[in-house]
């Protein structure tokens, strides 16, 4: 009977340490799902981390990389911007631009009632000449005028004054009097000037000359010049 009794204890023990293996076993099998869960979450995590972190170098990589062509792109900016000043400021300087300012205004013609008088004398005596012409330029630009112009012509440091039979050339353009000689500059130099020189001569022998002085609140108005510079000897130098 013992026997019996010890047999069903030890059976029974059997069993129980058989069914705790059996549950061990299928637990370690069938992991908690909520656990599985976490680490998949934070494997997750982990690896958005990282790819962040990648992408914020990315970021601070091209932020920098942008700031350096911002910089290239100003002083290239910078660079353009006095290009351009010099390149006005020289186009200023060749009369290749319009202008306008204080000044003055000399127009002088033919004398005709001079001539029509005198029929017997010298026809010669009582028209203007491109010396006429010139030595008015020459007076004006001793003046310090910073542009001239003659029947809106623009004189140029290209430009010649000069006399084919009994025509005027400007420029190699044809002009006839009355001739118009516009100068910006001093006012108070310029007013000087006609006291003396080839306009009061001019006057003086019976032309017909007259001027205007130009304030800066009625300026003169000088065309910018419209021809072509021809070098026959300069080069470029290396």
């Amino acid at each position: 009977m013992k026997k019996g009794i010890i047999l069903v204890t030890l059976l029974s023990v059997l069993s129980g340490v058989f069914i705790i293996w059996q549950f061990k076993s299928q637990f370690n099998q069938n992991p908690n799902p909520v656990n599985q869960k976490n680490e998949a979450l934070v494997s997750f995590i982990n690896d958005l981390e990282t790819d962040i972190t990648e992408q914020e170098n990315k970021l601070n990589a091209l932020r920098k990389k942008l700031d350096n062509i911002e910089q290239t792109t100003t002083e290239e900016q910078s660079y353009i911007s006095k290009l351009q000043k010099d390149l006005h400021k020289s186009k200023l300087e060749a009369g290749l631009l319009p202008v306008n300012g204080e000044g003055i205004v000399i127009t002088v013609d033919d004398n005709k009632s001079g001539l029509k008088s005198s029929q017997d004398d010298d026809p010669n005596r009582y028209i203007i000449h491109y010396e006429n012409i010139l030595n008015i330029v020459s007076e004006l630009k001793l003046a310090n005028c910073e542009a001239i112009s003659i029947n809106n012509q623009r004189l140029t440091t290209k430009s010649e004054i000069r006399c084919v039979g009994n025509v005027i050339l400007v420029n190699t353009t044809r002009l006839a009097p009355p001739f118009e000689i516009k100068a910006i500059g001093d006012t108070d130099l310029l007013k000087r000037l006609l006291l003396s020189g080839e306009y009061d001569l001019l006057k003086g022998l019976g032309f017909p000359v007259n001027h205007e002085i130009h304030n800066q609140e009625n300026p003169i108005s000088i065309p910018a010049y419209n021809g072509a510079f021809q070098f026959n000897y300069v080069k470029e130098g290396e």
